[in-house]
């Protein structure tokens, strides 16, 4: 994030715990502030770890991923403008998410919800 001179972190995931080291709430919070770095918490563009449970192939992610963009991503527009609103303020913006993969992230659907709602404003990339 620093090399990319992010301004602040968005973590869209509904509950911000992580088994991996370093990716709970507290931790990036603490850390990011350390290093002058905005941490925001989006829980509405989440998705539940019930509808996490059982993905065992790229099919049953894109089944999941159509469904969070139908619904929750539809539900939500606030909450895309605001990670909007944010972008434009501080222009630089990482959202949190754990896959490598972008095609397997819901993040990357956030992305495009904003890219749909606002074309051609912006350029992501994967870090």
């Amino acid at each position: 994030m620093i090399i990319n001179n992010i301004k602040t972190l968005i973590d869209v995931r509904k509950n911000p715990i992580s088994m991996k080291y370093g990716f709970s709430k507290s931790f990036l919070s603490k850390r990011t502030s350390d290093l002058g770095i905005k941490y925001t918490h989006i829980p509405e563009l989440g998705i539940e770890s019930d509808k996490r449970q059982s993905l065992n192939s790229f099919e049953d992610y894109q089944d999941l991923f159509a469904n969070y963009e139908d619904t929750t991503l539809k539900r939500n527009i606030k909450s895309i403008e605001k990670v909007y609103d944010i972008l434009m303020q501080d222009r630089r913006i990482a959202l949190t998410c754990f896959e490598a993969d972008r095609n397997y992230c819901h993040g990357y659907r956030v992305v495009n919800c904003i890219n749909n709602l606002y074309p051609n404003e912006f350029e992501m990339q994967h870090l």
